[in-house]
């Protein structure tokens, strides 16, 4: 695992993203980090999220569009809603941990993402209220 050199403004990225479960993107957690440090430049933040994610500290979640990232890096499953462009955490089999690719393959992995498509339960539960 790459190591990351500490600083104030990693430190906060990081527990700001910790200590949420909403999945933000880079913007969202620009303001949010800002609200701490008001001298945090967009520049620093993606320097930041760049270096925590090469170390494996946190997770990119993205299907060709905006990024999301998550503190969460054991690992589970993700949906990613139509209709609001969030991703959610999904419950995920305990023994997710299994899953391995083939014998054959003789590469190095680090981890997986699973991204499921569809409807959140909040814009399904708002579309059955209409």
């Amino acid at each position: 695992m790459q190591q990351t050199r500490k600083s104030r403004q990693r430190e906060a990225i990081l527990a700001n993203l910790r200590a949420r479960c909403d999945h933000p993107t880079a913007m969202e957690l620009y303001l949010s980090v800002r609200e701490e440090i008001p001298s945090l430049s967009l520049g620093t933040l993606y320097r930041n999220l760049k270096g925590l994610c090469d170390s494996h500290q946190i997770i990119r979640l993205s299907d060709g569009g905006e990024e999301h990232y998550d503190a969460c890096t054991v690992p589970h499953w993700h949906i990613k809603c139509d209709h609001c462009g969030r991703f959610y955490d999904l419950p995920t089999p305990a023994d997710v941990a299994s899953v391995v690719p083939t014998p054959e393959y003789s590469g190095k992995i680090y981890g997986y993402s699973l991204i499921f498509f569809g409807t959140c339960e909040y814009c399904a539960r708002a579309a059955d209220e209409k």
